[in-house]
C-alpha cells in the first residue's frame, strides 16, 4: 500500500512537472496598486530544474499571495523568451533563457529589479526552502 501510493505521488508530481504551459501568464490586476512584478522567463525547450522554478513560483505565490495578487499588489508574469512578442521585456532583464527576477515599484514607479536565477536554480529542487525564501522575501518587499 505504501508503495503505491508513493509511486502514485510521483507519477503526479512528474505529470505537474512537466506539464505544458503554451501560452503566457500575466497576473496583473491593478497596475497602480502594484508593489512587486514577480518575472519567470523560459526558453520553449526546458529541462527539469526550469519546469521546477516555474512550478515553485506558482506555488509560492497561489499558496501565500493570493490576496495580493487578486488585488494587484503583486503582478507575476511567466514568458516565453523565445517568443517575438515578449523581446522588449526579455532585453530589458537580459533574460535568454531561465531568469527569474522581482522588480519593486512604489506609485507606480519602478525602483529596482533583483535577478534571482542563480538563487532558483539552487534552490529549485529544494520546493519548501524555495517557497519558503521567496515568501520571506515577497513579504519584505510588501510591507516597505
Amino acid at each position: 500500500m505504501k508503495t503505491t501510493l508513493i509511486f502514485l505521488m510521483l507519477i503526479l508530481n512528474s505529470i505537474f512537472t512537466f506539464s505544458q504551459h503554451f501560452g503566457d501568464t500575466i497576473v496583473s490586476n491593478n497596475p497602480s496598486k502594484t508593489k512587486v512584478k514577480v518575472y519567470y522567463f523560459h526558453i520553449t525547450e526546458r529541462c527539469h530544474t526550469c519546469y521546477s522554478i516555474e512550478a515553485n513560483v506558482r506555488k509560492t505565490l497561489l499558496e501565500n499571495f493570493k490576496t495580493e495578487l487578486n488585488n494587484g499588489t503583486i503582478d507575476l508574469y511567466i514568458l516565453n523568451s523565445d517568443k517575438i512578442e515578449n523581446l522588449t521585456l526579455v532585453k530589458k532583464y537580459e533574460a535568454y533563457g531561465s531568469t527569474l527576477a522581482i522588480t519593486v515599484y512604489d506609485n507606480s514607479k519602478e525602483l529596482q529589479t533583483e535577478d534571482l536565477s542563480n538563487w532558483a536554480f539552487q534552490k529549485a529542487s529544494k520546493p519548501d526552502d524555495f517557497v519558503k525564501e521567496l515568501k520571506v522575501k515577497l513579504t519584505d518587499i510588501i510591507k516597505k
